[in-house]
């Protein structure tokens, strides 16, 4: 009788091909049950295998680049995670910010790019900050007045992509009866010269009619918001109503969303009016969460599927804030998209990037003083329902677990890339805003931990609790983290704004003094 030939006396090659399909975290267990798969996975033939379970467990996505050896691409997804445990904030370079953005200037990191709108001048300027020599990069400068092609008009907003060379202008045109018979658009143009963009369905995105406050130039700034994320451009709009004294009570608001590249119009809309807070902006938010799901912010967070442009985004679910939060706005990560429609940028894109499923977003409350830190990976549960209605999930089923809060206290957002945050703190012994801060890296990722038994960075996975001030509540949440503190100290305020993408941080620091001779900079540590 012949013996049954058995998975071990299978060829190493056969082997690491089987083991290969498994998802990252079963890949581990078969290989940590087994020494004979244990001593395969560990070998340096098993690129491929580790290759996979680093991707998985820092959770990213890989990108085709079949021109980097497996193994060069492992040895650097390591060194990438390992340097971010190690970060020096000592070894920096500054960048002087051009003086024309000093004051009322939308500024954000994209794709290793700079990008710049002053609404007051109607001026733009992207430049690549610190770029490797191979790298291939965009740079343009519009100069005041230049930046759309059609007369008359208003610039509303302005979104930038480096990565798909993309520059999209939301701007208005008004007749005499204004502002209810102005009309909005969206032209859509190439950010290295002044055509029709190549993957454009045309050059001008149509939007349905919305009445707009008079006086909007004092609106510019907090009433919308032009977002996009690879096929997708989004606009959400504001205006205020007013009562019988004049008053501003609450804020219509509606958000139009295009697939860009395949039609011009599109019925892919909400609407809905809102608290309006004059202190704070606008008082509703949004933000991409991957190719194929939104998320509304406002009084609660609520998931809509945007699939199909031909009908309204459908609501996923609704997920319950505390009562005492409100007013919460999101930090939208920094962009590290594959997508790249550039075809020099995009014979030069990474190996890998942050699966949309496994991510952190930022959600600042400032009149609570709160920042929430979510996974994503809530968002991409199963919510069907047997009766097709959309489930209401209270803060207590979904919250603590999947969030971290901290108190907002430094007057800068919090970076965000990927599943890492970057967040000043008071440092030790620190009891005022006047005092010390240090940068706190937390990495919200499975490879953290990893990391962390090897000696690399602090776990932190036990409960903590926050004071609401405006409610006088307490908060509990217990997302696990791992964390590195920084040994250079900063003022309070010393910066108003922090980016982070794969290599390097960033850090704007605006000069509000009367002296000429000081100037916006932009410091850059690259890890």
């Amino acid at each position: 009788m012949k013996a049954k030939a058995g998975l071990l006396s299978l060829p190493e090659e056969l082997l690491t091909y089987i083991l290969s399909f498994l998802p990252w975290r079963d890949i581990l267990r078969c290989t940590s049950s087994c020494n004979a798969l244990r001593h395969i996975y560990t070998s340096e033939s098993s690129s491929e295998l580790q290759y996979a379970v680093e991707l998985g467990s820092q959770r990213l996505l890989p990108v085709s680049n079949n021109h980097i050896p497996v193994a060069e691409r492992l040895k650097l997804l390591r060194e990438n995670a390992s340097a971010w445990f190690k970060f020096d904030l000592h070894s920096f370079e500054t960048i002087s910010i051009p003086e024309k953005f000093h004051r009322f200037t939308a500024t954000y990191i994209t794709n290793g790019h700079a990008c710049f709108w002053n609404p007051r001048i109607d001026s733009v300027t992207i430049f690549p900050v610190l770029p490797k020599p191979s790298q291939e990069t965009i740079e343009r400068d519009f100069s005041p007045g230049s930046l759309c092609a059609v007369s008359n008009i208003s610039d509303i907003d302005v979104f930038m992509d480096p990565a798909q060379n993309l520059l999209a202008i939301a701007y208005a045109i008004s007749g005499d009866n204004y502002p209810y018979d102005e009309e909005s658009y969206i032209e859509l143009l190439t950010l290295d010269g002044d055509g029709v963009h190549p993957q454009a369905a045309g050059r001008t995105l149509f939007m349905s009619d919305l009445w707009l406050p008079e006086g909007r130039e004092n609106f510019v700034r907090w009433c919308s918001k032009l977002e996009g994320f690879e096929k997708y451009i989004a606009f959400l709009r504001f205006a205020p109503l007013f009562d019988v004294t004049g008053s501003s009570v609450y804020s219509k608001w509606c958000l139009h969303i295009w697939d860009w590249q395949h039609s011009t119009s599109s019925n892919s809309m909400l609407s809905g009016s809102t608290t309006l807070d004059l202190d704070f902006g606008r008082s509703i938010d949004f933000c991409f969460l991957g190719n194929d799901r939104l998320l509304i912010i406002s009084d609660n967070l609520e998931l809509y599927l945007i699939e199909d442009m031909s009908r309204s985004p459908q609501l996923l679910a609704r997920f319950l804030l505390p009562a005492s939060v409100f007013n919460l706005k999101c930090c939208t990560p920094t962009s590290d998209i594959a997508c790249s429609s550039h075809p020099e940028i995009q014979a030069q894109q990474v190996t890998w990037v942050s699966d949309p499923k496994y991510r952190v977003l930022s959600l600042v409350s400032h009149p609570s003083g709160l920042d929430f830190v979510i996974s994503t990976t809530i968002f991409f549960d199963d919510f069907s329902d047997s009766e097709g209605m959309s489930p209401i999930i209270p803060w207590i089923y979904w919250g603590p677990s999947n969030v971290r809060i901290f108190l907002h206290d430094f007057p800068c957002r919090l970076g965000v890339s990927g599943n890492r945050a970057l967040n000043p703190f008071p440092a030790a012994g620190a009891t005022h805003s006047d005092d010390e801060y240090r940068l706190h890296m937390m990495d919200f990722s499975p490879s953290a931990v990893r990391r962390h038994q090897q000696g690399l960075g602090r776990l932190v996975d036990e409960p903590s609790t926050v004071y609401n001030r405006e409610s006088g509540e307490y908060l509990t949440t217990f997302l696990p983290y791992v964390e590195v503190v920084s040994d250079r100290t900063f003022e309070f305020g010393e910066f108003v704004e922090i980016w982070l993408d794969q290599d390097k941080i960033y850090l704007f620091k605006e000069h509000l003094d009367i002296d000429p001779n000081d100037t916006d900079e932009l410091e850059v540590i690259e890890m």
